[in-house]
């Protein structure tokens, strides 16, 4: 019987190592990913308006550009459920191609005048599934997975959660980082079509990161970069 007891107190102790070793793993995992999705955000914030600019001001450098009568290549919402379909296609034990983008990132921008406002933009990222969280702005999260973010396209970027009944902005941004994702393809498709979303919702403008309007030839892009064909 004591020898059962010896036994049963070294496995014990063995699994006891074991789960500790793994909150270790996790932790300092979870320290990675936040430090990561930080210095990513700063960084796209640096690219940002200042707060105080006026809307014809953010219109005049396009920011707006689909306000301008430019025209996409292709239709993008088509170009969208190709893309969806593509990455449905891919097996769930498909590793992320190397070589990854560090950071995609796509807008929505407000008509000229016509901020978005704080409830009915909040309403709209319900819908969708965001949440509010790290760094004061939204993240959609998936199996526990953060899959990309949504901040202000203003500086600081980030949202008055406690006062949004009073809140508003020339538009958001949506951005993902694909080297840290188990399916970059699968969380760009849905990153892609929230964005479309909003501005349907809204009645926004999509570009791109070079401020220019979303076209399926900039999104087919990044699709054969996310499938390492780029």
């Amino acid at each position: 019987m004591e020898s059962l007891d010896k036994t049963t107190l070294r496995i014990v102790l063995a699994v006891a190592g074991v789960l500790l070793l793994v909150g270790v793993f996790l932790w300092d995992y979870w320290k990675k990913r936040r430090r990561e999705l930080k210095d990513t955000f700063e960084t796209l914030n640096q690219a940002l308006p200042e707060n105080d600019f006026e809307l014809d001001e953010i219109d005049a450098v396009s920011l707006n550009p689909a306000e301008e009568n430019v025209t996409p290549d292709v239709d993008v919402a088509d170009a969208e459920q190709a893309g969806a379909e593509t990455a449905r296609e891919l097996p769930d034990e498909t590793p992320p191609p190397p070589n990854l983008p560090e950071v995609i990132q796509i807008s929505v921008a407000a008509p000229r005048n016509q901020p978005f406002r704080g409830p009915e933009l909040l309403q709209v990222l319900s819908d969708l599934g965001f949440e509010y969280g790290e760094m004061e702005i939204f993240h959609y999260r998936r199996g526990g997975e953060t899959l990309f973010s949504l901040a202000s396209l203003v500086k600081p970027g980030t949202f008055p959660i406690e006062a949004m009944a009073d809140f508003h902005t020339p538009g958001v941004t949506l951005f993902m980082q694909p080297p840290l994702l188990k399916r970059p393809l699968e969380a760009f498709e849905i990153m892609v079509e929230s964005c479309h979303t909003i501005a349907q919702r809204l009645g926004g403008s999509e570009w791109d990161e070079r401020r220019q309007p979303l076209t399926a030839v900039r999104l087919a892009q990044w699709r054969r970069q996310l499938q390492g064909k780029a």
